[in-house]
């Protein structure tokens, strides 16, 4: 009975110092209301105009938006606590050179590597090097920031040291005495 009591009064005290047409504007309610045939024709008019703009995009325009997605896709990615071995430093690097239509070659040509250097670092079978990932950042003229890069780089490498059971293994032949803590 109490707690109704003190609920009630919170109740009270918080929503009475709001009219009630501000309580109202608080809420969003579902519309009702039926649109009349001009505003049909001026929402139909908008969106048709919206999707012709859309459509007429220029080329760079198309290519700019795909490596907005990417760059948000990726910062999503590094701000999330989950690690996808899919989502990795090689996913991220193919996707930003396949968003500009280029060919992988080319690409490596525009930032100094070798084709070869860049496939391996596609296909994680390499570690980029710090100054590639500085590239990276200047190659997208700072659109995609080098330490997005290297987050990426990093959330790969904490899934590698927490997984990775055989280096730790053959890690632990290396450790005497150990700290024992009751924890």
């Amino acid at each position: 009975m109490k707690i109704k009591k003190n609920r009630k009064e919170i109740q009270e005290t918080t929503f009475s110092k709001f009219t009630e047409e501000e309580l109202a504007d608080a809420f969003v309610f579902p519309s009702d209301k039926v649109l009349t045939a001009k505003e049909k024709k001026e929402d139909s008019d908008f969106w048709t105009a919206r999707r012709k703009q859309f459509e007429n995009r220029t080329p760079i325009q198309k290519m700019y938006s795909r490596l907005l997605q990417l760059k948000f896709q990726l910062e999503d990615y590094v701000n999330s606590d989950q690690y996808k071995e899919a989502l990795n430093f090689g996913y991220f690097l193919n996707e930003y050179v396949s968003r500009q239509d280029k060919k992988d070659k080319q690409f490596a040509e525009e930032v100094d590597v070798t084709p070869a250097v860049l496939s391996q670092y596609i296909n994680n079978h390499r570690k980029p090097k710090d100054e590639f990932v500085i590239r990276l950042e200047l190659h997208s003229n700072g659109m995609i920031p080098a330490i997005s890069w290297f987050k990426v780089i990093q959330k790969d490498k904490e899934h590698e040291i927490m997984t990775n059971q055989e280096l730790r293994e053959e890690e632990s032949k290396h450790v005497k005495n150990r700290l024992e803590f009751a924890y």
